[in-house]
């Protein structure tokens, strides 16, 4: 799945996505198939729609496909789809050294992928991770980001990565 775009739950009905988000859950979704379509015979790419994770609603945009034999292990698929431009930017070379040269600081925690491999990885459920929280001591560093585009209005971000720091507060809360 390409899952892009964040807003808080609220009882807003309907929910409404404004170009930005659409751009970036498109811009994901575009880099997640053409990355599969180099180890997939078919590929299908549902229409985007709402999908509420805790207390936020994001875009997604579910894949599915047939993977080619032979060319589709885990790891190449892995290699294919990380990192996407949620993680890393587009285009990926360009972004990944920007970041590297500019960001000053350590990702560490910030992003990867993982989830359960079965049988002898003959199956998997991976996830990027982009959100997490690093507990070391008495001290908590938590890791999140926003998704940067053309039509990005830096507080609108900001609200947004406040946003989704919430469910690790929630954690944390108690331990205060």
């Amino acid at each position: 799945m390409a899952l892009a775009g964040t807003q808080p739950l609220t009882d807003k009905v309907p929910v409404v996505w404004g170009p930005k988000e659409l751009d970036e859950q498109q811009l994901v979704t575009d880099a997640i198939t053409n990355s599969l379509q180099r180890v997939t015979s078919v590929l299908k790419v549902s229409n985007p729609h709402t999908h509420r994770a805790g207390s936020l609603l994001h875009l997604r945009t579910d894949i599915t496909g047939i993977l080619k034999n032979g060319k589709a292990t885990l790891t190449t698929i892995a290699a294919a789809l990380h990192p996407t431009p949620a993680v890393c930017g587009t285009p990926q070379k360009f972004a990944k050294e920007f970041i590297h040269e500019n960001e000053g600081y350590d990702r560490e925690f910030y992003t990867g992928f993982l989830g359960p491999i079965r049988e002898n990885g003959a199956t998997a459920s991976l996830m990027v991770n982009l959100r997490c929280m690093k507990i070391e001591n008495n001290t908590a560093r938590i890791f999140v980001g926003g998704g940067i585009t053309i039509g990005s209005q830096p507080s609108d971000e900001w609200q947004e990565t406040q946003n989704k720091m919430q469910t690790m507060l929630q954690v944390l809360q108690p331990m205060l």
